[in-house]
């Protein structure tokens, strides 16, 4: 083994901590950023999730016997929780019609729900169950890739650049775990237990932290979203619809 896997555990929480500052920082430190409220709590969220999830897996909680094997709790309720809030900050700078991004979300669950249905059972069964959670992850990339980009092409040439390097960072990375998957003893065996904590921690770190980075180095396209509504970019978003539309959600039906 390359380490204890309470060690990879415990450097994703230093890391997912670590990755929550920047947004936080911006957020409470810059009074002009406040208004931007909604976007920086989603971003500290995804982070501060994943942190809280690596230190249960560390001190070795959540750990449930399945026939399968042993089923990482913490690691897919971070997963449940996370890629969603990922899915909704895309939504936020897309701004597509709001059933556009509950189905993407929705589509997201099935694909959790079938990669835990998966872990725990064996054989057929298992296989087959990862076989349609790849399914629905198609579809999930399909509306990340067609879907999203339509609604975004509406926005200015600096929300579509952040919107761009986003969404492809969660597209290029994503499509990366059901290859450790497979690979892992949860399919083919070929990686040790140890070995896909080092892979999935460092995937996490990328795909979550490293979004993170690039969406608060692009924090002036939300200033953009503020000027196409209307609203200075100190100017608070918590306006009535009446006067603003639906300053910060993307756009309703």
């Amino acid at each position: 083994m390359l380490t204890d896997v309470s060690v990879w555990a415990w450097i994703g929480v230093v890391a997912m901590g670590a990755g929550t500052l920047p947004s936080l920082w911006t957020w409470l430190s810059r009074p002009a950023e406040r208004s931007h409220a909604r976007y920086y709590a989603t971003l500290a969220g995804v982070t501060g999730v994943a942190a809280l999830a690596y230190l249960a897996m560390a001190l070795g909680f959540g750990v449930l016997s399945t026939p399968g094997g042993d089923l990482e709790i913490a690691r897919y309720v971070d997963w449940l929780v996370t890629t969603p809030l990922l899915l909704l900050y895309l939504g936020l700078l897309a701004r597509p019609p709001r059933r556009v991004l509950l189905g993407l979300i929705a589509v997201d669950l099935v694909i959790i729900a079938g990669g835990v249905a998966a872990v725990a059972t064996t054989g057929a069964l298992s296989w087959a169950l990862f076989g349609t959670a790849a399914v629905a992850y198609v579809a999930l990339v399909y509306g990340l890739l067609v879907s999203l980009p339509r609604s975004a092409s509406t926005e200015a040439d600096r929300v579509r650049a952040v919107f761009g390097t986003l969404r492809n960072i969660t597209v290029v990375l994503w499509t990366l775990y059901p290859v450790v998957w497979v690979l892992a003893p949860t399919g083919l065996g070929l990686l040790t237990g140890s070995t896909e904590m080092l892979v999935f921690v460092y995937l996490d770190v990328v795909s979550k932290v490293g979004f993170v980075v690039v969406a608060v180095a692009g924090a002036d396209a939300l200033d953009h979203l503020d000027a196409r509504r209307g609203l200075g970019p100190t100017e608070s978003n918590d306006a009535t619809p009446s006067a603003t539309g639906d300053a910060v959600a993307p756009a309703d039906d």
